[in-house]
Parts: structure tokens; C-alpha cells; sequence
């Protein structure tokens, strides 16, 4: 009985992916208010396509009126903040497409929006993923790195949040 009580709540606190493509230490995202973990801990993902799935099964929480950001909430209260590209905002939301509604429950692995990676790539600053936890830093969690290079949305676990 322990051990699946266990199981579940690890599951429940690890981040996958949300996007296929290559790992990218937040700490060399070139805008410090991610770099510098201003707005949370996380990482970023070089993506090789426009596709964004969910991190973590939960709510979605938040999506910007542009759709280039969106959050998700796991059952342990912990959010997942996904942030398509920099300086993207100013692309007015032409090029995302939210795949997902405020409000709605989604899995790990499900289709959140889709984006036009071509564009990014030639009019963004940047088209990194950054993928944040916004609320951990005021809590009492230690995040455990897995050892990642090549990443496959949905498939690749990024990092488990445990309570100290």
C-alpha cells in the first residue's frame, strides 16, 4: 500500500518535457529574468518542431491572450509555466495555437498548442521553450535533475520536485 501511495506522488511531482529538441541550461537563456531564475527555477528545450504537450498531468491554469505562455497545475499544487520563445509576445499570438481551454484537465503527454516554428526561428529573439516552476521557490521542495541532451516531448523526464 506504501509503495503505491509512493509511486503516485512521485509521478505526480516529475516534469517532462513539453517539447522535442535538444536541453538547455536555464542559467545560459539569454534574458536574464529567466537566467537569473527571477521568475522560478527551471530549464529550456531548443525545439525541433511546433509542437507543446503537457509536462505533468493537471488543470491549465493560465493561458496568455497571445498563447505564446500557459500553465499548468499538477494535483500536488506545484505549477508548470511554459513560455514559447522570447520576446514573443510582440507576435501578437499569429502564430500560436492554444489546443487546450482555461480550466480543462489534460495528462501528461496531451497536445497544448501547436506553433509556427519556421517564424520563431527567423522573427523571435529567441525560440527557446522555457519551461518554469514559479511556486517552489517559497516552499520547502529540493528538485532532483535527471542527466538529459536529446529530448522527446511527453517521453523525457526533466526533474522530480520532493518535499524536504
Amino acid at each position: 500500500m506504501f509503495k503505491n501511495s509512493h509511486q503516485k506522488k512521485t509521478e505526480a511531482n516529475s516534469i517532462f518535457t513539453p517539447a522535442d529538441g535538444k536541453f538547455v541550461s536555464l542559467e545560459t537563456v539569454p534574458d536574464p529574468i529567466f537566467s537569473n531564475k527571477l521568475v522560478g527555477e527551471g530549464f529550456a528545450v531548443h525545439p525541433s518542431n511546433g509542437k507543446i504537450v503537457s509536462p505533468v498531468s493537471g488543470e491549465v491554469t493560465h493561458i496568455s491572450h497571445t498563447n505564446h505562455v500557459m500553465t499548468v497545475r499538477n494535483s500536488e499544487d506545484i505549477d508548470v509555466l511554459i513560455h514559447i520563445g522570447l520576446e514573443t509576445a510582440s507576435l501578437k499570438g499569429d502564430y500560436f495555437k492554444a489546443l487546450v481551454t482555461l480550466g480543462q484537465s489534460v495528462k501528461m503527454g496531451d497536445a497544448l498548442l501547436n506553433f509556427d516554428m519556421n517564424y520563431l526561428n527567423e522573427n523571435a529573439y529567441s525560440p527557446l521553450i522555457l519551461v518554469i516552476l514559479p511556486n517552489i521557490k517559497n516552499k520547502n521542495y529540493s528538485l532532483i535533475w535527471q542527466d538529459a541532451d536529446t529530448l522527446a516531448a511527453g517521453e523525457t523526464k526533466i526533474v522530480s520536485v520532493v518535499e524536504r
